[in-house]
């Protein structure tokens, strides 16, 4: 699988602006986290691609994934910064950080869930890791667009260092009623003159605005900051209309604590 191969992953998201990505972030932080923020936690951290950035703002970045072969890759590319980022290895949808963080955040989409039962326990152990007063952001993780009803056989192609990706990407209705859904993501891929091809399968839960505003507003340890498009504090989201990437952000909050 992709997942395996880190340096083709890398290639293949190299249209994001790193910089700008982490500088949002950062600006987010300073707008909206009730605490001051030393220790920064990325859930699917994958490569780690925003590491050294957040680090050159004075963050300590901490992240886990539940590949090893990105971990490794992630140390591997990190291990000049000091301090070294610091990645280990769990499950989203239940972990235990050896730490407390004062901000979370997980990009592009990657909170995969199957059911209600695995989302409170994603919350329950994010909960855990996030100081009181921190934000838990999250990227493209709640579908004003529902997949379901997204054009198919979406695809770009993309090269760098010699490196060619072609990425198809297609979805598959598989429960209407409970939001299910199979991804299915075909990568070719041109490494000067090598072929190769990966083929990924994975089941998810469309995760609603309603959805989300009712599973949060039920919680006493979180509370709903607001939700953005175009990554963009100035356009917040009025009207559950078509959104492409949207920005999600709640904060940690102590129960019984006003």
């Amino acid at each position: 699988m992709l997942y395996d191969w880190p340096e083709y992953y890398e290639v293949a998201f190299s249209f994001r602006d790193i910089p700008q990505e982490t500088s949002f972030i950062h600006n987010c932080i300073e707008q909206l986290s009730s605490i001051p923020v030393q220790r920064v936690l990325e859930i699917g951290c994958g490569p780690a691609s925003h590491a050294g950035e957040f680090q050159s703002l004075g963050y300590q970045y901490s992240g886990f994934d539940i590949n090893p072969k990105m971990l490794a890759y992630a140390r591997e590319k990190w291990q000049h910064l000091d301090p070294v980022p610091e990645v280990f290895q769990a499950d989203m949808v239940s972990f235990n950080c050896p730490y407390r963080v004062d901000f979370a955040y997980i990009l592009l989409g990657s909170l995969y869930l199957s059911s209600k039962d695995e989302m409170t326990s994603h919350f329950d152990s994010v909960a855990r890791a996030l100081n009181p007063g921190g934000l838990y952001f999250l990227d493209w993780c709640i579908q004003f667009t529902n997949p379901l009803h997204l054009k198919q056989n979406n695809a770009y192609a993309i090269e760098k260092n010699g490196i060619a990706v072609l990425s198809e990407f297609d979805i598959k209705p598989i429960d209407r009623d409970r939001h299910m859904y199979e991804e299915f993501w075909t990568v070719n891929i041109n490494d000067h003159g090598q072929q190769r091809r990966f083929e990924m399968l994975e089941l998810n839960k469309a995760i609603l605005p309603n959805e989300f505003l009712d599973f949060i507003n039920q919680r006493e340890d979180f509370e709903f900051v607001g939700w953005w498009k175009d990554w963009d504090l100035n356009q917040p989201i009025d009207k559950y209309s078509e959104v492409i990437r949207p920005l999600v952000i709640v904060r940690r909050v102590n129960p019984g604590i006003q």
